[in-house]
């Protein structure tokens, strides 16, 4: 079977300013205008929907000197664990600026990959995020290579590297999408068309540069405020169940948590948001920060739009390149979007982490000095892989190699324990709600807990992915799709288990059915 490939044209059903396209739209009219220079060259961008998604996560502590656990976070024995919590800002784009911004990304990125593959550069492999890389590059049809693939890569790399002493160091850049200079991406952008178009050097064509333009200097809505300002007419579309639409009404929904579940498609229609922007508006060339300072911003593009991902693997080719050429003869570096991994001599480490910083600093981003970590590598008599962490007062040789949520301890591989911790302590939140809902005086069900969906969430009986079948009205009948359910942790586990080599991965979650069946008896 042929394996589709992948489309900019991508609809989104998330409400923002206007009604959602159509997809017979497509060549009728949202095509011709998105391929037309001309066009996008004079279009008016909507601004940016702008939402803070908070991330919960919970770590063990362990002493910065020496690696080991720290004595203050344990209670009768028992470690505990510290909460921190991460804001990541989103950034939606209007649903035509949107299809615009994927345009071009897919334009950006056929030159980006052109522009890697030259000899000069080199870095068809360096770079793994954002990019289609074919598991097998013999054919373009197979699957593309994902996370469990790249962290297999390297860990293969380190084990059988002919070294009996030798360092892996992971690089963590800090607020990669925030702090990327306006000016470097705009020189990076006409270097990389430049490649493929013939443009003078430093130029970008009048449709990119308003792409350009609109992307660095955007202008947002805070998704709070133009909730307050429409909650009382929010327009909302139901789906019915053969799958058509139904009419488009105006109605008041109390809560945003509830836009979902009220079919709601968009907050307002754009004539209706030209009479508020001014009081909605948040500025598109200053910056407010924490401290209350107002700073004009020259950095920064936002994170979540569709092109944000190609353009910060463009900007980092320089960055690439220097490192990569540092390494190549022997080592090894890989850049999956901000989380770096470098394997070199252990003779190579100092001279090593002064190229980072110092190339890092040449595109005016920082390497977060607390996340860098320096892990190394001794071969014994007999072959034997170890794997230790460098801490002030020495190595700590109970300490893995952490990358893209897997540990390797120089042996075996094995499931990140913080993700591993996370899954079952979703497992616990979610079972401990479904006995509080069933408990309650209103509930039809007396008590009884809805275990099927359970286990389909949390256990082996939903890690199978299984192919959607959506009802078709012409024919009157379902027809099989192109689109999967996603499963559920295990799927991903088992996936781990099946594709990485020398792992210990089902050993991990073998007990998940067990532990799953005690929470629901309890």
């Amino acid at each position: 079977m042929m394996k589709k490939k992948k489309d900019w044209f991508k609809l989104k059903r998330y409400p923002h300013i206007g009604l959602p396209l159509n997809v017979k739209d497509r060549h009728k009219w949202i095509e011709p205008y998105i391929k037309n220079p001309a066009k996008i060259a004079k279009h008016r961008f909507l601004p940016f929907i702008h939402k803070s998604l908070s991330v919960r996560k919970y770590r063990k502590v362990y002493c910065e000197e020496d690696g080991k656990l720290d004595s203050k976070f344990k209670e009768n024995g028992k470690v505990l664990r510290k909460g921190s919590e991460k804001i990541r800002e989103l950034f939606y784009a209007s649903h035509l600026d949107s299809l615009v911004f994927s345009y071009y990304a897919q334009q950006l990125g056929k030159a980006y990959e052109e522009k890697i593959k030259e000899s000069f550069y080199n870095l068809s492999d360096v770079v793994n995020a954002y990019r289609s890389i074919p598991v097998d590059p013999s054919t373009n049809d197979g699957p593309n290579k994902c996370n469990i693939d790249f962290a297999n890569d390297a860990f293969e790399f380190i084990r059988t590297y002919q070294s009996t002493e030798f360092v892996v160091i992971a690089f963590d850049i800090s607020s990669f999408f925030d702090h990327i200079n306006h000016k470097i991406l705009r020189k990076r952008w006409a270097e990389v068309l430049g490649s493929s178009d013939g443009l003078i050097e430093g130029e970008l064509p009048f449709d990119h540069f308003n792409v350009f333009k609109n992307i660095t200097r955007f202008s947002h809505i805070d998704i709070v405020d133009i909730f307050e300002e429409f909650k009382d007419r929010i327009i909302t579309r139901k789906i019915r169940k053969d799958g058509s639409l139904g009419p488009i009404k105006k109605k008041p929904i109390k809560k945003i948590k509830y836009l979902k579940d009220q079919n709601a498609v968009a907050f307002c229609n754009a004539r209706d948001f030209l009479k508020v922007k001014g009081k909605l508006l948040q500025p598109s060339k200053t910056k407010k920060l924490n401290n209350g300072r107002v700073v004009y911003r020259n950095f920064g593009i936002p994170q979540g739009s569709p092109i944000s991902s190609v353009l910060a693997n463009i900007y980092l080719l320089n960055f690439d390149k220097a490192v990569n050429d540092f390494v190549s003869e022997r080592g090894l570096y890989r850049r999956y979007s901000d989380d770096i991994i470098v394997v070199c001599p252990k003779s190579k480490k100092s001279d090593l982490e002064k190229l980072v910083y110092s190339e890092i600093d040449k595109v005016c981003l920082e390497i977060q000095p607390t996340k860098t970590q320096i892990f190394h590598f001794t071969r014994d008599s007999q072959g034997q892989l170890k794997c230790g962490q460098e801490f002030e007062k020495g190595i700590n040789w109970n300490k893995n190699l952490v990358y893209l949520g897997f540990e390797f301890d120089g042996e075996y591989s094995f499931l990140k324990s913080a993700s591993l911790s996370g899954y079952y302590r979703k497992m616990k939140k979610y079972v401990r709600r479904a006995k509080n809902y069933s408990k309650r005086p209103a509930s039809k069900t007396k008590g009884e807990l809805f275990k099927k969906r359970i286990f389909k969430k949390y256990s082996y009986k939903g890690a199978k992915r299984i192919r959607k079948w959506i009802w078709n009205p012409n024919l009157s009948k379902f027809e099989k799709s192109d689109y999967y359910n996603y499963g559920n942790f295990l799927t991903y586990a088992y996936k781990a288990a099946d594709n990485m080599k020398n792992n210990k991965i089902r050993g991990q979650i073998k007990k998940h059915w067990n532990i799953l069946n005690e929470l629901i008896k309890r």
